[in-house]
């Protein structure tokens, strides 16, 4: 029998909490057992109640979810905290303060509260496969941040891809722990780095752009999320933007960055795999796809066409990853060359990029 799934709702409106309980408790696992009006109230019935996992409003009297997550971390509590955010800059600010300060990770309120079917399905598509996941057993025990970038350790693994030829483009997949995890990857390259870099984080909109404002300020790397059109250059680093899918297009006069709003793939727009594809088919062999910690198994379809064209695909592991879904497939379908810790990744794309370029950026005649 699987255990009853013990929810904690945190949020200072009665009918944001009644909402919520509501679609948590059509899931015959779940179960609410305490509702919190702010912060404070929340981390005093931690003790009493005893959550598996914590929905958490961000905006709140007495004491705000922010502070709530630094709270609860402070108190060595490492059960998940799933903070629930509106879909506005101030919102997507606060929520990314809240991933720094330990939260697990976050979804977006329902936009149209006021219709109560409506906001139900809202809840059941964004927020509840997100608790089903961390309390899966697999990963909710190690909630950890990434700890700041160090110098990664110079050594060499067996090179299985000493055939292949340099690495001119990679694209990066990535989803719950991203942040994160991005940052320390960026920070491990160095700043004249020569290729591009193109990310699919699954965020919606206003997040991708603040986010990469923040990975920017913290990598020292000049990070922008995606613009249709965008040309690909040596050190641009370019992340989708929510509600779109980003590919890579070969034009007459480079490779280009193209927008699109075709359906969702695996529930997510932007989705790895549309990327993944697309780098593949302009770079052929010189392409790399990184798959790094995540919910679900987006990516898998785009590796597996890198694959195809005879490109390289790494994976971060299961030890440094916050949810080994989306690497992990990739891995267990036999489709990564290398399966590594988040603080390896950065060095061993440095040791594949570079010396294999041939002017990779420029319109091609094959």
């Amino acid at each position: 029998m699987n255990k009853e799934i013990r929810v904690m709702v945190c949020d200072d409106s009665a009918i944001m909490r009644r909402l919520i309980k509501t679609a948590l408790e059509l899931e015959p696992s779940m179960k609410v057992v305490c509702e919190a009006k702010h912060g404070r109230d929340a981390i005093d019935q931690l003790d009493p109640t005893r959550p598996d996992i914590v929905v958490m409003d961000i905006e709140m009297p007495v004491m705000d979810g922010v502070e709530a997550v630094r709270e609860i971390r402070k108190l060595g509590r490492t059960l998940p905290v799933i903070m629930f955010s509106s879909l506005t800059s101030r919102g997507a600010e606060a929520s990314l303060d809240a991933i720094a300060a330990g939260a697990t990770d976050f979804a977006t309120k329902p936009t149209g509260a006021g219709h109560i079917q409506q906001a139900l399905e809202s809840l059941r598509r964004d927020l509840i496969p997100k608790l089903l996941q961390w309390t899966a057993g697999k990963r909710a025990d190690s909630i950890a941040t990434v700890s700041p970038a160090e110098p990664t350790p110079a050594f060499a693994t067996r090179d299985a891809e000493g055939s292949k030829r340099g690495v001119a483009a990679i694209a990066i997949g990535v989803s719950t722990g991203g942040p994160q995890a991005l940052s320390k990857l960026l920070s491990g390259l160095p700043h004249d780095f020569p290729a591009p870099i193109l990310i699919v984080q699954h965020m919606p909109p206003v997040f991708t752009g603040l986010l990469a404002e923040r990975l920017s300020a913290q990598t020292g790397h000049c990070v922008r999320e995606a613009a249709d059109g965008d040309r690909l250059t040596p050190g641009t680093i370019l992340i989708a933007p929510g509600d779109y899918h980003m590919v890579a297009s070969r034009e007459r006069d480079g490779v280009h960055v193209r927008l699109n709003q075709e359906p969702p793939e695996n529930a997510c727009r932007p989705s790895v795999n549309p990327l993944f594809c697309s780098l593949g088919n302009c770079f052929g062999d010189q392409a790399l796809g990184v798959v790094l910690t995540g919910m679900g198994q987006d990516g898998t379809r785009g590796a597996q066409s890198l694959k195809a064209c005879g490109a390289r695909v790494y994976v971060q592991d299961q030890e440094s990853s916050i949810v080994w879904g989306m690497p992990g497939q990739v891995a267990e379908c036999g489709l990564a060359d290398r399966v590594l810790p988040l603080d390896q990744i950065a060095f061993q794309i440095l040791r594949v990029v570079g010396s294999g370029i041939r002017e990779p950026l420029t319109a091609s005649t094959s």
